[in-house]
C-alpha cells in the first residue's frame, strides 16, 4: 500500500512537540479510527530520528486533542436525521461532521478570564488585535470569548486578547519552545519588535519547572532568561539584567539559580511562576491577574498556526 509521504511529512511536523512515550503508543496502535497509516509511519520517523540523534524530546510535551464532542441539539438533530433519511432514500449517505458547541459564549462577550499557570504568551505594545494576528499570520481567525479563547489556547489554538490597557496578549501552548529556548524565541521576538516596538516573551510549566522570559525592542533582542527545574539547568541567559529584574531582586549565580537580595520581600532558591507573574507585571500585563484588573466584556481573536511558521510569519 502507497502511503501519502507529503502527508507523512506534514503529520511529523505535529509529532514532534510528543513524547517518545506517546509516539511509541501511536506506533503500537491498532485503532485506525484514530491513527492513520500515515500517522503511525510518522511517529515511527519521529522515534527513529530522535534515536539517530537527527532531533530531540521535546522540552514540554502536547498531547494530542481530544476528539469534539458530538452536536446533540434535539431540534437540529431531529432535522439531521431527517436529511439523512432522505439521502439513504436516494441512494447516497451523509456523514454528519462533529461540531463543538460553546453555547452562548461564542455570541456573547464575557469578562476577562486570567491565565499564566502552564502557559506561553507574547506581549505586544499595541492595541491593534488585527495586526498581531495578521504579524503571527494566523489561520481561521475568528472572534473569541474570553472563556473559549483561554481554552482553546491551551489546547494550542492561539488566543490574541482584547487590548489591555496599551497592550495585547497572545496566548498559546503553541509558544511552548520545542528545543531550544534561544533559538525559537529570539527570532521570534526580533521580527515582532520590529513592527510593534516592544516584544516580550514569557511561559511557565510547573510540572517540568520551565520558565522563560525575554524581551526586544526595535527589532534587537535586550534579555533572555530561561531555566528548566527538571534538569537544574540554565537554558537562556542573553543580555543584562533588566532594572525590573533587579527591582524585584533577582540575583544570579553561575549554578545557574537565583536567589533574592537580603532585606526583600521574596525568598526563592529558583524561578517560579510567581518571578515570571511578577516580572510581567513591571514590563507589561499580569495575565494572572486580569480577572481583578479589567472590568470590560470584550471579544478576542483566535486562530491557529504551525509551530514552524512562528518566527517566520506569514507567508509573503
Amino acid at each position: 500500500m502507497n502511503l501519502d509521504r507529503d502527508l507523512i511529512s506534514s503529520i511529523k511536523l505535529n509529532f514532534a512537540d510528543y513524547s517518545s512515550a506517546l509516539l511509541n503508543e501511536i506506533v503500537q496502535s491498532k485503532d485506525q479510527a484514530r491513527w492513520s497509516l500515515e500517522a503511525v509511519a510518522a511517529a515511527r520517523e519521529v522515534l527513529l530520528e530522535r534515536e539517530a540523534g537527527q532531533s530531540a524530546e521535546p522540552l514540554v510535551a502536547k498531547q494530542p486533542e481530544p476528539d469534539p464532542p458530538p452536536y446533540t441539539d434535539p431540534a437540529n438533530l431531529a432535522f439531521l436525521i431527517g436529511v439523512m433519511a432522505l439521502g439513504a432514500a436516494a441512494g447516497f449517505a451523509i456523514v454528519p461532521l462533529p461540531r463543538r458547541v460553546y453555547g452562548g459564549d461564542s455570541v456573547n462577550p464575557d469578562l476577562p478570564v486570567s491565565f499564566g499557570s502552564e502557559m506561553a504568551w507574547l506581549a505586544l505594545d499595541t492595541t491593534d488585535t488585527e495586526a498581531v494576528a495578521a504579524a503571527l499570520g494566523l489561520r481561521g481567525l475568528r472572534a473569541a470569548t474570553w472563556t473559549e479563547g483561554v481554552k482553546e489556547a491551551r489546547r494550542a489554538a492561539v488566543f490574541v486578547t482584547p487590548p489591555l490597557a496599551d497592550w495585547t496578549l497572545v496566548a498559546s501552548t503553541t509558544l511552548f519552545p520545542p528545543n531550544h529556548a534561544e533559538t525559537f524565541v529570539k527570532p521570534l521576538l526580533e521580527r515582532l519588535s520590529q513592527q510593534f516596538g516592544d516584544a516580550q516573551y514569557f511561559c511557565t510549566h510547573w510540572d517540568v519547572e520551565l520558565h522563560i522570559w525575554a524581551r526586544a525592542r526595535k527589532g534587537r533582542l535586550m534579555r533572555g532568561y530561561g531555566w528548566l527545574g527538571q534538569k537544574s539547568l540554565t537554558l537562556w541567559d542573553e543580555g543584562a539584567q533588566t532594572k525590573e529584574e533587579c527591582d524585584l531582586g533577582f540575583r544570579f549565580h553561575a549554578g545557574g539559580s537565583i536567589t533574592t537580595e537580603p532585606g526583600r520581600s521574596q525568598s526563592v532558591s529558583h524561578p517560579d511562576e510567581d518571578c515570571v507573574a511578577q516580572l510581567a507585571c513591571l514590563w507589561s500585563i499580569d495575565p494572572t491577574s486580569l480577572d481583578q484588573q479589567f472590568k470590560e466584556p470584550v471579544m478576542g481573536l483566535l486562530g491557529s498556526m504551525a509551530r514552524d511558521e512562528i518566527q517566520t510569519g506569514p507567508a509573503s
